[in-house]
């Protein structure tokens, strides 16, 4: 009967385990002929498509032509790939972008593999107005009670067209430090909902969050937002590509917004000036008189959320019912797995004591 049990609870955690780690899985490695990738992806799994068969013939490389003609020319490079461990190395490819050919006998027939292309990310800030007024306030003035948006201009689109991906894969994640340095993960939009701006999907080269048209998605009047600065910028390590980049502004990761101390009111016309954080500013401490601007340096965001202490925990969560959701930055891994191994050994060693 015990030994039924234990085997009982040894199915159980792994099937847990099977269920946390598929969670975590993704298809955004999953590359297929033609497919655009982006220097610093690692990982990928190359499709059989992605070389060239026929008549028995089949690739094992992957060549670079530059400017020649891959039908008759020799190629400048040629690598022979591991293609369930594929690494789109700076190294190898920086200065090999562009279109890379099956070889030796696709490029004889044009058969292009894949498309190598350098990461290009950056992210406007939009004042929602409805009936197609809304207008770009990167570098305007934030009041109080504005309705936002976030444009996202990147070429990162065709990861989220790959094979397989599935809302929930890693994405582009816009990130929103708030006065007391906690980084949100999800803003409250106009309709008191909750939105995520982490994991986001661009699906064109110009995206508005949160499915493609401009809309109110942070409500910066409600009460969860209090008057001060707010640092938001964007990055991307999808397939490890910031990991191996590095955070390269306007390759993985964007400058911080800047905003301007002018008007009480923003508008489409507003002038551009230099600071790194959003200013939420209370209504009622307007004024006519001329305002002095002041130029402040943030340095690039930090990649770890930092640690609230008690006093800024009760800043933020003045009403806990509605309190933006911070959600995780990272998807399951392989700690998980290992994690639930751990658990098994020791739960099966009980039960062998026992006997």
């Amino acid at each position: 009967m015990e030994k039924n049990m234990r085997l009982v609870i040894f199915i159980l955690i792994i099937a847990l385990t099977m269920s946390l780690t598929s969670t975590a899985s993704a298809a955004l490695n999953n590359i297929q002929k033609g497919n655009t990738v982006f220097l610093g992806e690692q990982g990928l799994v190359l499709a059989n498509n992605v070389f060239y068969s026929s008549g028995g013939a089949y690739d094992e490389q992957l060549a670079y032509f530059a400017g020649s003609n891959p039908a008759v020319d020799a190629p400048e490079y040629v690598i022979t790939p591991t293609k369930n461990d594929f690494y789109v190395s700076p190294f190898t490819f920086s200065d090999r972008l562009g279109q890379w050919h099956s070889y030796p006998n696709g490029s004889k027939n044009g058969y292009v593999s894949i498309d190598v292309v350098r990461p290009s990310l950056d992210l406007r800030l939009w004042a929602f107005r409805a009936g197609g007024k809304s207008f770009d306030i990167t570098n305007g003035k934030i009041v109080k009670g504005e309705a936002l948006d976030f444009r996202i201009d990147s070429n990162l689109y065709p990861i989220f067209q790959r094979t397989g991906v599935v809302a929930g894969d890693d994405g582009v994640d816009i990130k929103v430090r708030n006065q007391v340095g906690a980084t949100l993960t999800a803003l409250i939009d106009c309709a008191g909902t909750t939105v995520s701006v982490v994991n986001v999907h661009p699906t064109t080269q110009q995206f508005f969050l949160p499915a493609g048209t401009v809309a109110c998605v942070w409500d910066t009047g409600n009460d969860q937002y209090r008057t001060g600065s707010y640092t938001i910028w964007a990055e991307c390590n999808v397939n490890g590509m910031k990991d191996n980049l590095g955070s390269v502004m306007g390759q993985t990761v964007t400058p911080t917004l800047s905003s301007l101390k002018s008007t009480p009111t923003p508008t489409a016309t507003a002038t551009a000036t230099a600071t790194n954080a959003i200013t939420v500013e209370p209504t009622t401490e307007q004024t006519a008189e001329p305002v002095v601007t002041e130029t402040t340096s943030t340095p690039v965001p930090a990649e770890t959320t930092p640690a609230l202490t008690a006093e800024k925990t009760a800043v933020l969560t003045p009403k806990v019912t509605s309190q933006p959701a911070e959600l995780p930055q990272t998807p399951l891994s392989s700690i998980t797995l290992l994690v639930s191994v751990i658990l098994s050994t020791f739960i099966l060693a009980v039960f062998s004591k026992k006997e």
